[in-house]
């Protein structure tokens, strides 16, 4: 016994295993909606569980010494995690303002003539990506 289905496309009866519509060619399939948010797994061998590692509080320290400018991107897109004991945790909104501060002043920095303004804004930068990763 064979099942028939409508078209997605233009309702025309077709086998239920089509792939296409033959009539109009629509595809038949319905794409599986993808989870936007990550759980923690248990039992997982990460203490973050699923949380992907550009949202992690280790990554966001390197990326803010090597590319500031990227570590502000990666903290206004979504959140930042970090574990107190075996707690994960965001970061305030806070933490982001004070990122895109130092990375605005690093950038005019880099932008101008001044050798000593160009070094304090090196240590601010650094002193900040010690600063985030000592925060409990």
């Amino acid at each position: 016994m064979t099942n028939f289905v409508h078209c997605r496309g233009c309702g025309h009866q077709i086998h239920e295993t089509a792939p296409t519509c033959p009539k109009c060619g629509a595809p038949q399939a319905v794409a599986p909606h993808a989870p936007t948010t990550y759980v923690p797994l248990a039992g997982s061998p990460s203490p973050y569980g699923s949380i992907p590692w550009f949202r992690q509080r280790w990554a966001l320290v390197c990326m803010l010494l090597v590319f500031a400018p990227a570590a502000v991107v990666i903290a206004w897109t979504g959140e930042i995690y970090y574990l107190v004991g075996n707690t994960v945790k965001t970061f305030p909104k806070s933490v982001k303002v004070v990122l895109t501060i130092m990375t605005t002043l690093l950038l005019v920095a880099l932008g101008s003539d001044e050798e000593a303004f160009q070094g304090s804004a090196g240590l601010v930068l650094i002193g900040g990506a010690i600063g985030l990763s000592l925060r409990k």
